[in-house]
């Protein structure tokens, strides 16, 4: 969300009076609301969170929206405002641009349709939670977001707006634009043609590879039901010309019109907070981890859950946490944390069934080229496709702007600014599954085919997985799940696990029936829109269970999944689930009775699952029975594991340069003192990230007494230092050097495509040479005698650099142009920050009275331990060369530990605090836990929970 320039002048005057909004009720008579159906309360524990009782499923939800609203109003208007496209009627003229986007995109068009879907109970659900959210603004002053927005007053909840909520996190969990692929690969294709290469190698083998840099999976030799053998066979490192994989052949040159069409679109919401981080989204900091151990490798012979979800880590944080109890007729006790603006435990426990999600990268999403037929406006009115007029629908926009600081009070004027064909007018194509067009020039421009433009049932979804009380009610429950695809983790008291991946991936014609891509076109990138390619979703012919979409699926026996797998475990952590994409090809498998198998491009993350899955197999394999306190442990593992592939690589070349007889410039680096005191430090790491400093945040310290880091800790920051300075300054020499050589500096690989490329050439160095698949060389060292000293010199180059670089006069703010390693500590670097839309003191740190601080004046956040895919998720800019070039702002948005015992013995933590009223106790009470890796008690039983919370406010009709 944007950040927005507001009066902070007034704020401090209603911090006292927000305090007090935020603290619990007394208790006292009982409240007398005429939308309830009988008698409820809520009563909240002491770290804020309501424990909400009700006799019956509406009061609960009505109760829900009473509690999120009274902490989290100001965070749900302005989610339900970006998302429908009314975000400047609150913040301003600057959003306006992104109202006209998200207006286009048209997540409130398909809220409606699936209000409009539900059923009689499901609709009555959502009213009723809409009655608590507006009882709330009936009764209570609003927060101090609002004064500073010269604002009294908010629009009331509406059923619609929780769905809205919904569709805005599931779609940004899932849409996936097809802009950046093709314009790079465009790019690709012009320079290779330059450079008389082959375009598909160069981006498909050498920079943009489909297969992982690891090749951990959750269900090794997974087979769609039917299918003969696993899913994909996993070629041996040397075996290189498989590595391209048949997706590379004969893909079509991009036209220069398509081209245009995508770079006019990707120019125009490049900075959109909505749109814009989805262009790239498996290079985004959205991610996750999950695994779950079965009783039989436990102390305590029950399963043990654990999840983290990675999210933007704004405030207030994206989770709060609720405990629900149906006390009457369909009784049921859920725990865990909830999206404000919804009802219903998004993650947690009931009394039998835990779960938890990673996200997955399912492709629901499809670009069209498409021709237009225009009237004299240049609206178009239809389509066309196989050489007919296909009729689209026109919606017609209002747009009004909050004139903020003029300093009036509920000032808000109609804009009049947006044009027919830049906004006013958003025109649908039926075909694309309703969904918009989003580019036009002349008669061509862009639509967007998606599975979330149409009803979806997420919200009934997770209403039924809180009631789930076995392994059969909670895949019933998950056929619900149509969009925003999550890798679901199951444990239950019974002593079953399993792993379901969910969500409609659509089928695309020209798979089904050409097997191969129509025209070379892949589905990756934008398609044709004539109908001649069959790039069109096939209409649905076989429906399945609960399906939504008016197009064919995967059943569910093709999706991946493992119901108590023989290994005794499974993981989850963004990766490719079953192994697809490892022999670097995502179009390569078939499906049951014929057509290609295709669930996403490929890519994945590696690193996190590759790290869990070799500390399970680790415990397993030593016969160690696995605590809760083991898995907390892994969820705060902060080694890195791309460290430990790529650095031997840099230790085997600074020792061919000790080699008596080596090439005289890898003799010089191997003889700098510095360099040697340098690669020491390296060799013996552990591949830990500790700050290293007494105000650095680490696992296991106390948040409210930070202690002195250790020697050993010290050691590991500064070896973490080294090594991302040099990953940097390697990638750059390697990478990004070589690009630019061909005329391809703007279309570098992306964080985490840069660093798999750059470890793919490291594996296949003996086979290669040191040139990519496309036969350019990666290793450029004037007068190397051989290959292998070239590819030792442009490593220890970068590492002298890197050193260098640390010691300049650019990181003075760090390390005071100090010359001595051990002051290269890295959370002088590696710092988070928590970043509130409107700023100013609703940052963290910030001026506040929450008593977090800036490291130092010029070195904004805390040090915190992690690094590029840690487990415990802190990722920065693997080119990351600048003081403050290694901050993050992303990670786990909530920790959760869980075993299956009787009585379910849980824990959890979120970063932040239940409120996001600024002044309130509780808007930072669990952020210093949060950064030491602490839990607090996720009370599951009833009874315990009702005890930890006394303080009672009762209602009644």
């Amino acid at each position: 969300m944007p950040c927005v320039d507001v009066n902070f002048r007034r704020i401090g005057l209603f911090l006292a009076l927000n305090a007090a909004l935020a603290l619990p009720a007394l208790a006292a008579d009982p409240i007398k609301i005429p939308e309830l159906r009988g008698p409820a309360s809520i009563a909240y524990d002491s770290e804020g969170v309501p424990l909400i009782k009700a006799t019956n499923d509406y009061d609960i939800a009505f109760l829900q929206g009473y509690a999120h609203a009274r902490d989290r109003f100001f965070q749900m208007d302005l989610s339900r405002r970006a998302a429908s496209g009314s975000l400047a009627e609150l913040v301003g003229q600057s959003v306006l641009a992104d109202d006209v986007e998200a207006r286009t995109i048209g997540l409130r068009r398909a809220a409606w349709l699936t209000w409009n879907a539900l059923s009689d109970d499901s609709r009555g659900w959502l009213k009723a939670y809409a009655d608590g959210v507006n009882y709330w603004l009936r009764s209570a002053p609003l927060p101090s977001d609002y004064q500073a927005l010269e604002l009294s007053r908010a629009e009331p909840w509406l059923p619609v707006d929780s769905i809205v909520i919904g569709k805005a996190l599931a779609f940004q969990l899932s849409f996936d634009l097809d802009i950046d692929p093709t314009i790079a690969f465009g790019a690709y294709q012009q320079a290779a043609a330059a450079a008389h290469i082959d375009a598909a190698a160069l981006y498909f083998g050498d920079t943009h590879r489909i297969a992982p840099a690891d090749s951990r999976v959750t269900v090794p030799g997974f087979a769609p039901a039917g299918a003969n053998g696993a899913v994909a066979a996993l070629h041996s490192p040397g075996d290189v010309q498989t590595l391209i994989g048949q997706a590379a052949d004969a893909i079509a040159p991009i036209d220069a019109e398509t081209l245009a069409l995508a770079r006019d679109y990707r120019a125009r919401i490049a900075n959109n907070p909505l749109i814009g981080a989805t262009l790239q989204r498996h290079e985004a900091q959205i991610g996750s981890n999950e695994w779950v151990v079965a009783g039989a490798h436990t102390a305590s012979g029950k399963p043990i859950l654990s999840n983290d979800p990675h999210l933007s880590l704004g405030l207030p944080s994206v989770f709060t946490e609720q405990h629900i109890v149906q006390t009457g007729s369909g009784a049921f006790n859920a725990a865990g944390v909830t999206v404000a603006g919804a009802p219903g435990i998004i993650q947690g426990c009931n009394d039998r069934v835990c779960w938890g999600t990673t996200t997955n990268s399912l492709d629901v999403t499809d670009v069209f080229k498409e021709t237009f037929r225009v009237n004299n406006y240049g609206l178009p009115y239809a389509i066309v496709h196989d050489g007919q007029d296909e009729p689209v629908d026109w919606v017609f926009q209002n747009f009004y702007v909050n004139q903020v600081g003029d300093g009036q009070t509920d000032n808000l004027k109609r804009d009049n600014s947006i044009g027919y064909t830049s906004g006013a007018v958003t025109v649908i194509v039926p075909r694309r599954n309703n969904g918009p067009v989003v580019s036009i020039t002349g008669n061509a421009g862009l639509s967007v085919a998606y599975v979330g433009s149409g009803p979806t049932f997420e919200l009934e979804s997770f209403r039924r997985i809180n009631r789930a009380q076995n392994l059969a009610e909670f895949q019933t429950a998950l056929s619900y799940f149509d969009v925003g695809s999550q890798n679901f983790a199951y444990a239950d008291v019974d002593g079953n696990i399993a792993y379901f991946t969910t969500g409609e991936a659509p089928i695309r014609t020209d798979l089904q029936t050409q097997n191969a891509p129509g025209g070379g076109v892949p589905p990756w990138f934008i398609r044709d829109g004539s109908g001649t390619l069959k790039h069109d979703w096939l209409p649905v012919a076989h429906p399945q269970p609960n399906q939504a979409l008016k197009y064919e699926i995967l059943p569910a026996s093709e999706m991946p999944h493992v119901i108590n797998p023989s290994a005794g475990y499974f993981a989850n952590a963004n990766n490719d689930p079953i192994g697809f994409s490892l022999d670097n090809n995502a179009l390569n498998q078939v499906r049951p009775g014929g057509g290609i198998y295709y669930l996403d491009v490929g890519g994945a993350s590696a690193y996190r699952v590759g790290r869990i899955d070799r500390e399970l197999q680790k415990f397993i394999a030593a016969d160690h029975l696995i605590t809760t306190s083991d898995m907390k442990a892994l969820q705060a593992n902060n080694k890195l594991l791309d460290a430990e592939l790529t650095l031997p690589y840099l230790v085997t070349a600074f020792k061919r340069g000790e080699q008596t007889g080596s090439w005289a410039p890898l003799a010089a680096f191997a003889a700098d003192p510095k360099l040697q005191d340098a690669i020491g430090r390296l060799e013996s790491w552990d591949f830990s990230t500790p700050t290293g400093i007494p105000q650095g945040y680490d696992p296991g310290d106390d948040a409210s007494a930070l202690p002195t880091p250790t020697q050993a800790q010290i050691n590991a920051s500064v070896a973490a230092t080294l090594f991302a300075s040099w990953r940097s300054f390697a990638v750059r020499a390697t990478i990004d050097a070589t690009l630019g050589r061909v005329g391809l500096s703007n279309y570098l690989p992306g964080s985490r495509d840069a660093q798999a490329a750059f470890k793919f050439l490291l594996d296949n160095f003996e086979t290669l040479g040191g040139k990519g698949l496309s036969g350019l060389s990666f290793f450029v060292a004037t007068g190397a005698p051989t290959a292998a000293d070239a590819r030792d010199y442009v490593l220890l180059k970068a590492f002298k650099d890197s050193v260098d670089r640390l010691g300049s006069a650019d990181f003075t703010a760090a390390f005071g142009g100090s010359t001595n390693l051990d002051d290269y500590r890295w959370g002088k670097l590696h710092r988070i920050t928590f970043a509130h839309p409107l700023g100013g003191p609703f940052n963290l740190p910030g001026s506040n009275p929450y008593g977090f601080s800036d490291l130092a004046a010029n070195l904004p956040g805390l040090a915190r331990s992690g690094g590029f895919e840690a487990v415990d998720a802190s990722s920065h800019d693997v080119r990351a060369n600048g003081v403050n070039s290694f901050r993050f702002g992303s990670g786990p948005a909530r920790r959760f530990v869980g075993e299956m015992s009787t009585t379910i013995a849980a824990s959890e933590i979120i970063p932040g605090g239940q409120s996001g009223v600024l002044g309130s106790p509780y808007y930072a009470s669990q952020l210093g836990r949060w950064l030491t890796n602490a839990y607090h008690p996720l009370l599951i039983d009833v009874s315990a929970a009702t005890t930890a919370a006394p303080t009672i406010t009762q209602f009644v009709p």
